[in-house]
């Protein structure tokens, strides 16, 4: 990624203060959804390093926490992006308090999909798991699956310590369900830098001709 994050919505977490708290705040400002959902994606890659190289046995029960601690950063990140600076890309903004209220993974994924058509990013959305934005679809529409609302914490897709699979279920171990989610989640990070500095641009004045078709500097995170 070349671009740099755009201050007037991205929020470091260096930004917040000794002091800054996230209790009790129903109405969590844009900028800030950034760093809930780095923080959440921190824990999360903690929780499953702990997992993966504990000690001892454990069960797919064991392995919930860990699913709904990378699920919560996704959403995160995918309401920061439709929120944030990529919002302003799509032709018809979506609610921003349905928006806000929702845990539907493959319905916040649908508005970044059109963002990503909509500056002509289809060929830089990759990382590892998504070659392009029907992999990204397929991904999330799993991950839906899985839980459709985050409430009910059901794992049909994660089986672990690599046991066998009981019919319908699908081979996953924790490690390469976290390093799928990483890489993901590094992916949403770096477009929504690259939307943030491109729509920063775009308010500086008119880009030269083919500019935003380029891709502004946005590259994938894989080659």
């Amino acid at each position: 990624m070349k671009n740099k994050p755009s201050r007037s919505s991205r929020l470091l977490a260096s930004d917040l203060g000794p002091h800054h708290t996230v209790l009790n705040r129903p109405n969590v400002p844009v900028k800030d959804l950034f760093v809930y959902a780095r923080s959440f994606h921190t824990a999360a890659k903690k929780m499953a390093e702990a997992l993966e190289h504990g000690s001892g046995p454990f069960n797919e029960f064991d392995a919930c926490p860990v699913v709904f601690m990378y699920r919560h950063a996704l959403v995160l990140h995918l309401k920061a992006l439709v929120l944030g600076e990529g919002g302003n890309f799509l032709v018809t903004k979506p609610d921003h308090i349905s928006v806000g209220k929702t845990h539907s993974v493959s319905w916040l994924a649908q508005f970044v999909c059109q963002i990503i058509t909509a500056v002509k990013w289809e060929n830089e959305f990759r990382c590892e798991g998504v070659e392009n934005l029907a992999d990204f679809k397929a991904v999330t529409e799993e991950l839906t699956a899985v839980d459709p609302g985050s409430y009910v914490f059901r794992l049909p897709a994660i089986i672990a310590q690599g046991q066998d699979s009981a019919p319908g279920r699908v081979k996953l171990t924790i490690r390469d369900f976290a390093r799928r989610m990483d890489a993901l989640l590094e992916l949403l990070d770096s477009t929504a830098d690259a939307l943030a500095a491109t729509w920063d641009m775009h308010m500086e004045g008119p880009a030269p001709e083919g500019e935003l078709d380029a891709g502004n500097g946005f590259d994938p995170t894989i080659q």
